[in-house]
């Protein structure tokens, strides 16, 4: 008699219903970057989260569509799959790999005030800095944003009066990414050279579908003469005309990986620059090249990010840095 023992892989449903269904109550509507993280606690790993995400999307869809008293009949049902809060610990636990004085940053998006879930990652950084006696420096991350989220002017000010009150002690003077753009065109010619980088004019549903269908873009295989070209055409193009992609592998486990975007073009005044600039990086590229020129050597932020880590070290790889 012969028997096969199969290992079951956790499917996390549990857990997700439980922190979909918390989170929902809390702010009214469950949203997917509110769940994921969590599940980490529980043990899911980074290569499963391709495979795991359809069934948070399907989960936070159902509860959505729950009353307020269904969710709260739900919830008691569920909430004790909810990871049980550790002990607590006085003071900050301690840093791998600190060597010399370590340098930190806090890089607030301008589109409003602070609020207590930001700051909490800020102050952490900045508790930090102090522990090891290091620097912290404070970069407004003033990229253009999306038509969602978009810059406050306001902000700039809001900003930094917050984090005098909270007597943190950046490094001045304070930096702006808007006025870095020269600096990361200048790194985005050097990948496309690198033939790591190339200008594509597919639509965002074609390139969702070569993601999905793990397609070669037909973009990609134009030589480095012409993406340059097609690169400084992007200067004079129209928004949604033209972005810059890196060239990742198209059978990328997570599809979101897959020739990531690195620049789009933005026909929005910024609050800062006016018109000045057309072309801007979204968050990896400009922190990628950043983190790696300001000697940043510690980043603490959530794992709802960890995306974004991925392609900055994918892109420090590439650089050799």
């Amino acid at each position: 008699c012969f028997f096969t023992i199969f290992l079951m892989e956790k499917t996390f449903t549990n857990e997700i219903y439980a922190y979909a269904l918390e989170n929902a109550i809390l702010h009214s509507k469950a949203i997917e970057s509110s769940v994921l993280p969590k599940l980490f606690q529980h043990g899911l790993k980074k290569e499963r989260i391709s495979e795991i995400i359809p069934e948070i999307k399907k989960i936070i869809e159902e509860v959505n569509k729950l009353n307020e008293k269904e969710k709260q009949i739900k919830f008691q049902e569920y909430q004790k799959y909810l990871h049980e809060k550790q002990e607590q610990r006085i003071g900050l636990k301690p840093l791998d790999n600190i060597k010399g004085k370590p340098v930190f940053r806090m890089a607030p998006f301008p589109s409003g005030a602070l609020h207590i879930g930001n700051t909490k990652t800020y102050l952490l950084n900045a508790l930090y800095a102090e522990k090891y006696q290091g620097k912290i420096l404070l970069v407004i991350d003033d990229t253009i944003g999306s038509e969602e989220k978009q810059i406050m002017k306001e902000a700039y000010d809001l900003i930094p009066e917050s984090f005098d009150y909270l007597k943190v002690k950046y490094k001045k003077p304070i930096l702006y990414k808007s006025d870095r753009l020269k600096i990361y065109y200048k790194y985005a010619e050097q990948l496309i050279k690198k033939e790591k980088a190339y200008v594509c004019s597919c639509s965002q549903e074609q390139i969702r579908e070569n993601r999905l269908n793990m397609k070669e873009c037909s973009c990609s295989q134009f030589p480095i003469k012409e993406q340059l070209q097609r690169w400084k055409h992007m200067f004079k193009a129209k928004q949604g005309d033209y972005v810059l992609r890196l060239k990742t592998s198209m059978s990328h486990k997570n599809p979101a990986f897959r020739d990531r975007v690195l620049f789009r073009i933005s026909d929005r005044k910024h609050v800062r620059v006016g018109n000045k600039y057309t072309v801007w990086p979204l968050l990896e590229f400009s922190w990628a090249i950043d983190d790696h020129l300001l000697k940043i050597t510690h980043i603490i932020r959530g794992k709802e990010l960890m995306i974004e880590g991925e392609m900055q070290k994918y892109i420090w790889d590439i650089f050799k840095w």
